[in-house]
């Protein structure tokens, strides 16, 4: 019998513990919806000291991978260049080609070849690679699958992946 009442007296104890904790059951509670921003969004990429930074660009209609480079030939907003973040490419002529997960940006006379071109190599194929997925989304082309060459007119160098500037 002692056995008995110990048990029903250490029961009675953690009952009574719980239930001043002030939390009440609730049954099941819907969580939303998942996680999303970063896929769901266009960026574009520019340069803060010696490495790319992504920026989202909310609310923006693409149709074709090639109207973001009009997005990227614009400077960074004021917020952003007091982030540190700069716009190093220049290109005077250009149009892209490819589909699904393969991109050609055209840039007759561009510079794509000598290492002060790295980061700007980078910032497009970093933005062209998320355009590209952004346009095709709805066939599951991720930026991460994309792979971008740049062609100057006499040579096409790549194809590139944006994670191969990242780091």
């Amino acid at each position: 019998m002692t056995r008995v009442r110990k048990a029903t007296g250490v029961l009675a104890l953690a009952l009574a513990a719980t239930a001043g904790c002030g939390v009440q059951p609730t049954g099941v509670v819907d969580g939303g919806e998942p996680a999303s921003g970063l896929t769901k969004d266009l960026r574009i990429y520019y340069v803060h000291g010696s490495r790319l930074q992504g920026v989202t660009r909310p609310d923006i209609s693409l149709q074709a991978p090639e109207g973001v480079l009009k997005l990227l030939s614009q400077e960074p907003t004021r917020a952003e260049e007091e982030r540190g973040l700069v716009n190093l490419v220049r290109l005077e002529g250009y149009w892209t080609t490819g589909r699904d997960h393969r991109i050609t940006l055209h840039s007759p006379g561009a510079s794509f070849d000598s290492p002060r071109d790295r980061l700007p190599n980078g910032q497009l194929v970093c933005t062209l690679a998320r355009a590209q997925s952004y346009v095709h989304r709805d066939e599951g082309v991720r930026p991460d699958d994309v792979r971008v060459s740049l062609d100057d007119g006499e040579r096409t160098y790549g194809p590139y992946q944006c994670s191969q500037f990242l780091t």
